[in-house]
């Protein structure tokens, strides 16, 4: 007869202990074939059967795992890792790492053994994450050697065709009608659309034909609501309405709507799909091919694997202005490529083609410090994709000077360089000591800077400083003012949609006028705005981090000839006296000298092959940046909630039921059972879960006939 009190809250697993306990008994006892009270119930034993679910708080959570997991998209499970090492899961904190340690050990050798393990788990997964990944394209156009290098000749190729719209668009002052002020939005909309048709090819009638267009931005009108451009904008209206007419009328056609004259118009418009989910495995050439089935394809970009998003990765497909993109966006959709939809999306044009900075770039101080950094961005940049002096020398050498130091600005062959130094006073580019910047009153703890300032344009500095932010722009899809680098341009939908500028003055409370009108600024704010500027640019185009040949030897940097060495000893296997074999083409020699011959002779191809994954490797070790494996955040048990044998209270089960945030009612944090306090607060194994409820009686297993004397 069931106790009364436990009638209202009878749990499934109330028994669960009992019924392990009766179970292990008939199995020492000779098996299942004895008698068990819980014969007709599900057995302890069924507790294997629901290993499914994992707890949120289990070491193994939902981060993608591409070694244990096997294929989430085109990845091979990694047959070589050790489920059972220490190295294959998450790093143990130190407190867990000593309970697998020596009771009477040191604290010194404590902490030795700890940071020896750390390397050797950071070794263990950067290897780990290497055979992963290492046919994964966007891991291969990173690191393998010719695979990225046929990556860098195609950038070199888009960078000279760049370098030739610029000196062209220059030997025809077309950067001479314009300044990088906001003001200046129509003309330079009007520069970016040029640079776009010529980068497509385009002829001067249909560059004519694009000019001729009314532009469609909300930058133009915004510049119609600022009071103080408002002349400006007045002046050039006329001159453009002067192109308009005279083009319409050489291009009769235009109005015609016809497919031609539609083609002339949009040649610098496209409409693009963004491909929020692209596996892994996912080659370029695959879903390129499934692109040309839509008319219109102009081109493809695809990013790097997103370690949040288990290494998929995100893409933009390029269609002519024409094509009906929604029939193109349900096209790509019906379509799964290893088993994943790709979530096509019409991409949206961009809308602001021109944005803002702020207005203190336009001070004098302020624009000699961007003249500076804005020179020292062009010989570095044309350094790295080697362009002028640097076109002869080689990626290491290359790499080498600028990681030593080199003065790249004095070293520097580039025409716009020197021509931008003759048009300013040589003295303001010199750099001051920060002794000198001390004594002048221009360091950040000198009480100067609460001193005000007039607000002064320079024409002559901020027309050199344009100058080179158009040839970044241009040439090597630097965005100066937004500090950023649009690596994949030319392989966007926009090969040159929007670019920063300087907005208009500040204002505000701290910033007022003088007696004769001029604004004035406080030098901190200045100030300021310099620090910030600059260290943005350090950290978004100029500052590298490099890893030292110390630090991958730890991580186990490889040795081509060694891997070659083990390649061979691995293939040379004696099967007895004189009897040796080669796994590799399964034949028999005489001798292992035999077998080194053959797999040289027969095999190179194969040698040549592990000496490149060796380089290949070291590829991936020496980025500072290099990709990883995301390690999930356990999260902390509750000791508060009690260490009673129910499992998710607090304590590790003794079964194989989850643990922690998930339940066995599914994959969600919803708890669906009862919160109560701990059982161990009450005493036993049973018990109503209540301060007043009385305790249960323990029932008795002992054996009847037993003797009195046996307990």
């Amino acid at each position: 007869m069931n106790d009364s009190d436990d009638d209202g809250d009878r749990r499934r697993d109330k028994f669960a202990r009992e019924r392990r306990d009766d179970d292990s008994y008939n199995r020492r006892n000779g098996g299942g074939g004895g008698y068990s009270r819980y014969e007709n119930k599900r057995p302890g034993g069924r507790r294997d059967d629901y290993q499914v679910k994992r707890s949120r708080g289990d070491e193994g959570d939902d981060g993608y795992d591409p070694v244990g997991r096997g294929d989430r998209g085109g990845n091979g499970a990694d047959s070589a890792a050790d489920p059972e090492s220490i190295y294959s899961g998450p790093l143990l904190p130190f407190k867990k790492f000593l309970a697998n340690q020596e009771d009477d050990i040191s604290e010194e050798d404590a902490i030795k053994k700890y940071n020896e393990y750390k390397g050797e788990h950071k070794k263990h997964q950067l290897e780990r994450f290497f055979r992963a990944h290492k046919d994964e394209e966007w891991f291969r156009l990173k690191y393998k050697p010719e695979d990225a290098k046929k990556q860098k000749d195609a950038q070199l190729e888009n960078v000279h065709k760049r370098l030739q719209v610029f000196n062209e668009m220059k030997e025809q002052g077309q950067f001479d009608k314009f300044s990088l002020d906001f003001g200046d939005a129509e003309a330079i909309i009007r520069m970016l659309d040029s640079v776009v048709v010529k980068l497509e090819n385009g002829t001067e009638e249909e560059l004519k034909a694009v000019l001729a267009q009314k532009l469609d931005d909300e930058s133009l009108a915004d510049v119609k609501k600022e009071d103080n451009v408002i002349e400006k904008t007045e002046e050039e209206v006329p001159v453009k309405e002067e192109v308009v007419p005279k083009e319409e009328l050489e291009e009769g056609a235009i109005d015609d709507g016809s497919e031609k004259s539609t083609n002339k118009v949009n040649i610098h418009k496209t409409c693009s799909v963004f491909l929020r989910n692209i596996p892994p495995g996912l080659t370029y050439e695959e879903l390129e091919s499934l692109c040309k089935r839509s008319p219109g394809f102009l081109r493809l970009a695809l990013t790097d694997g997103i370690a949040e998003r288990r290494f998929f990765r995100r893409g933009w497909a390029t269609f002519k202005r024409d094509v009906n993109i929604k029939e193109i966006c349900w096209a790509l959709n019906a379509h799964r490529l290893r088993e994943t939809d790709l979530n096509a999306i019409i991409n949206r044009d961009i809308t602001r083609r021109v944005r803002t900075n702020n207005g203190i770039a336009a001070h004098k101080q302020v624009a000699i410090n961007d003249l500076k950094l804005a020179i020292k961005l062009t010989a570095l940049y044309d350094k790295k994709v080697g362009l002028f002096n640097a076109a002869d020398e080689s990626d290491a050498d290359r790499d080498m000077d600028i990681r030593m130091g080199v003065d790249l600005v004095a070293a520097s062959t580039n025409p716009l360089i020197k021509e931008v130094k003759s048009l300013v006073p040589k003295d303001i580019l010199n750099d001051i000591s920060e002794e000198e910047a001390e004594l002048l009153g221009v360091s950040n703890g000198n009480e100067s800077q609460a001193e005000k300032v007039r607000f002064e344009k320079d024409e002559t500095i901020l027309k050199a400083l344009d100058l080179l932010i158009v040839y970044l722009r241009i040439v090597h899809s630097i965005d100066f003012y937004n500090h950023g680098h649009y690596a994949q341009e030319d392989s966007m939908p926009n090969r040159c949609g929007l670019i920063h500028v300087r907005g208009q003055p500040p204002s505000g409370a701290s910033i007022t006028t003088d007696d004769d009108g001029a604004l004035v600024v406080p030098q901190k704010f200045v100030n300021d705005f310099i620090s910030g500027f600059n260290t943005r640019i350090d950290k978004g185009l100029i500052e590298k981090q490099y890893v030292s040949e110390e630090e991958m030897e730890k991580m186990g940097k490889k040795d081509g000839d060694k891997e070659v060495e083990a390649l061979i000893q691995k293939n040379t296997v004696e099967l007895a006296k004189d009897k040796w074999l080669c796994p590799l083409s399964g034949k028999k020699f005489k001798g292992p000298e035999f077998i080194r011959k053959h797999l040289q002779s027969k095999h190179e191809d194969k040698l040549e092959e592990a000496k490149a994954e060796a380089e290949f490797f070291n590829n991936y070790l020496a980025d500072a940046q290099r990709p990883v494996d995301i390690e999930s955040k356990q999260i902390p048990r509750d000791d508060h909630r009690g260490g009673g044998d129910r499992g998710g209270y607090g304590r590790e089960r003794d079964d194989d039921r989850p643990v922690g945030g998930r339940n066995s009612f599914g994959a969600g944090g919803y708890d669906r059972r009862p919160q109560f306090p701990p059982r161990h607060s009450l005493g036993g194994r049973g018990g109503r879960y209540f301060d007043d409820a009385p305790r249960r009686q323990p029932v008795s297993y002992r054996d009847l006939d037993a003797p009195d004397d046996i307990p």
